[in-house]
């Protein structure tokens, strides 16, 4: 993807007060003076994409609060950081907890920049294909920006405009269903966009990468009706093999997301030490500061599974072979996979298989295609004698597919194995609590906290 020189982003932070003074510097962009051309429209628009990049989003705090917190990765060091990451590890964390406001800040900021784009291009000239890409490609990133709070947190403010200060303490949560209902608008608003775009711009949003979050959507919502509708078509692209298709894993990782047929949408780095790339602190590595790949190597059906490798327990400080890409001066240019083609493909044998009574050929063969992928012989109809079977085979086959992609807590916390998982657990621990940097900022406290929580 293009990228734009830091003073871009300069004119996406929320001004403050200006009682005293008000000038505007004539050669630096201002909030009032950067939305009004295509070209200002543009830049906000990989301002959008850059926070994603974030270390309290993918570029690090994501691996804390959605794999730590599952069963795939341990934190055993109660003492790295003051305890905030082992807390999350234990399930003791509070309000108080830094990795949760980190990462509450950086959703709402995405959401932010999003909405400046999205309140000012109205008032630009473009043409029309040119106006659907903009828009697309925003309403795509604020979709997943909610998508991660609502499974994060659960009721959140659903902000659809810029606010002030003073907007945002009046600020109340809203129920799941209605920030569900806007994930899905902005998704539909985003299929509008490109299938693929010049290899200049690959890492932009696709349409497939809209139709395929809007799939995962419903999915949490068990609607399989829409997410058959919407798969179908991405699975017959990429049975195709020509825009997408399934990579051996090998190939895909490390060091080949940039380019691989497998990956719809990934949050993209570039390493050099301009801003762009990841420190190797931020992202998983094994036993730095007590990360522990958790994952049972027995959970692989055999060492012919291309998997296993890449998830096998490391030296200490080296990085597992999946994000094993070389570092420079401690940075590594590592994308983080959000949607990918193996996802897809059991998404759609999940909808297939809770559509029917009982297993089918249509839902098996997409999870053999996943299977064979990996290296691993089909399996056939015989081997389930029930739907549930089968639904089992195709949970087991997410957890290794995609650990470490952000996916394994809460697919725990949507199948309904929480408790079986993690025995003794409250189960209200499904949801985080609502930072208390947050409670303390708005007006009105009532129905601010999730339940079992408790308000400092």
């Amino acid at each position: 993807m293009k990228r734009i020189i830091s003073y871009v982003f300069a004119g996406l932070i929320m001004t403050g007060c200006n009682d005293f003074l008000d000038l505007k510097p004539i050669d630096f962009p201002t909030e009032e003076t950067f939305y009004n051309d295509v070209k200002g429209l543009e830049g906000a628009v990989i301002g959008v994409y850059d926070e994603l990049q974030s270390s309290s989003q993918y570029g690090g705090n994501f691996m804390t609060l959605m794999e730590i917190r599952g069963d795939n990765v341990m934190d055993d060091n109660s003492g790295a950081g003051g305890g905030v990451r082992y807390q999350i590890e234990v399930f003791t964390e509070t309000p108080a907890n830094t990795n949760l406001s980190d990462a509450w800040s950086s959703l709402y900021k995405t959401i932010y920049r999003c909405n400046l784009v999205l309140h000012n291009v109205e008032s630009v000239k473009m043409t029309e294909d040119k106006y659907n890409e903009i828009v697309g490609q925003v309403s795509f990133v604020r979709a997943l920006s909610y998508f991660n709070l609502v499974r994060l947190w659960g009721k959140v403010p659903l902000v659809t405009e810029p606010q002030t200060v003073e907007d945002a303490r009046n600020n109340k949560r809203e129920e799941v269903s209605v920030i569900y209902n806007q994930i899905i608008e902005d998704l539909n608003v985003a299929k509008s966009l490109p299938s693929e775009w010049p290899d200049e711009e690959k890492g932009r949003v696709t349409s497939y990468a809209a139709c395929a979050l809007l799939a995962k959507v419903y999915l949490y919502m068990e609607n399989y009706d829409k997410v058959y509708e919407e798969l179908t078509p991405i699975v017959s692209v990429i049975k195709e093999g020509k825009e997408l298709s399934l990579v051996p894993t090998p190939e895909t990782f490390p060091n080949n997301l940039k380019t691989s047929k497998d990956i719809i949408f990934a949050v993209q780095y570039l390493k050099g030490g301009i801003g762009e790339s990841v420190h190797q602190n931020n992202r998983y590595r094994n036993n730095d500061n007590g990360n522990v790949i958790s994952l049972p190597q027995s959970e692989f059906e055999s060492d012919n599974d291309n998997r296993k490798f890449l998830l096998a327990p490391t030296g200490s400080g080296e990085r597992p072979g999946k994000f094993d890409t070389p570092a420079t001066n401690n940075e590594t240019s590592s994308d983080f996979p959000v949607l990918r083609c193996a996802d897809v493909m059991l998404m759609y044998a999940e909808a297939l298989n809770e559509l029917s009574q009982s297993p089918t050929q249509g839902a098996l063969d997409a999870l053999n295609a996943v299977r064979n992928n990996a290296g691993l012989p089909d399996k056939e109809l015989s081997d389930f004698v029930s739907k549930e079977s089968l639904r089992k085979a195709i949970h087991k086959e997410r957890r290794l597919e995609l650990a470490l992609e952000c996916d394994r807590w809460f697919d725990i916390v949507r199948t309904n194995i929480f408790n079986e998982v993690f025995v003794g657990v409250d189960s209200y621990r499904v949801l985080y609590p609502i930072p208390q940097t947050e409670i303390e900022n708005v007006n009105d406290k009532s129905d601010w906290q999730n339940e079992g929580y408790i308000i400092g």
